[in-house]
């Protein structure tokens, strides 16, 4: 019972073995991928992003708040800055990006209720927020990724409607890829939340919007 107990598992690891040996394979033949870009760049950006929970007058015994968005920039003319890959020559190519998608996920973080009016208007600050751009650049340039990880201010201000702004005063930020380490990386969304006076009826906002105006930066 034993012995065929054994070759039964022998059997499953050896075609695991084999699966990953294709996978491998596969990779071995690919090109390779595009190099990191160095230098600076900014794009405007429109999209949508939630809440979890959703945002609403007096909120939910909760200190943290999922967040997430997904936007882009113009396919022409959404993004400009100095940018340059190594070479041979020991010179830097230049580099033109015309345009990136960016995808963000990460929670935000307060005291109880981080998800009323009152708490997200003027309390709530970065718990960690990971952030993915990919470049649409000749030549092609590698994505970047850039975590976001506490802070000590709050990242929503405005009037009529909230810009949220990462980073906050004291976040971390760590990255890999093009335009890293990075040492800014500012976000400015500007949203369709309406700013306070928090008052009965505000919200829900399970969902929000990323309006024109709204730029990131690197690095």
């Amino acid at each position: 019972m034993r012995t065929g107990r054994l070759i039964g598992m022998t059997g499953v690891a050896l075609a695991l073995l084999v699966s990953l040996s294709a996978v491998v394979g596969e990779g071995v033949g690919s090109a390779a991928p595009p190099p990191s870009a160095t230098g600076s760049v900014a794009c405007k950006i429109t999209g949508t992003g939630n809440f979890s929970p959703k945002l609403t007058f007096a909120g939910v015994s909760t200190t943290a708040v999922k967040f997430k968005f997904n936007a882009a920039s113009p396919t022409s003319g959404g993004c400009g800055g100095a940018a340059g890959i190594p070479n041979s020559a020991g010179s830097l190519t230049p580099v033109t990006i015309t345009a990136v998608t960016v995808k963000a996920i990460g929670y935000l973080t307060g005291p109880a209720n981080a998800n009323s009016c009152s708490v997200f208007s003027s309390t709530d600050t970065i718990g960690v927020i990971k952030v993915k751009y990919i470049w649409a650049a000749a030549p092609p340039i590698a994505p970047t990724i850039v975590t976001y990880t506490g802070g000590t201010s709050a990242i929503v201000s405005g009037a009529i409607t909230d810009t949220i702004s990462l980073p906050a005063v004291g976040t971390v930020l760590t990255g890999s890829g093009s335009f890293s380490p990075p040492t800014a990386a500012p976000i400015s969304l500007l949203t369709n939340i309406v700013s306070p006076p928090c008052l009965s009826g505000w919200g829900p906002y399970p969902n929000f919007t990323i309006n024109v105006g709204s730029t990131i930066a690197l690095p």
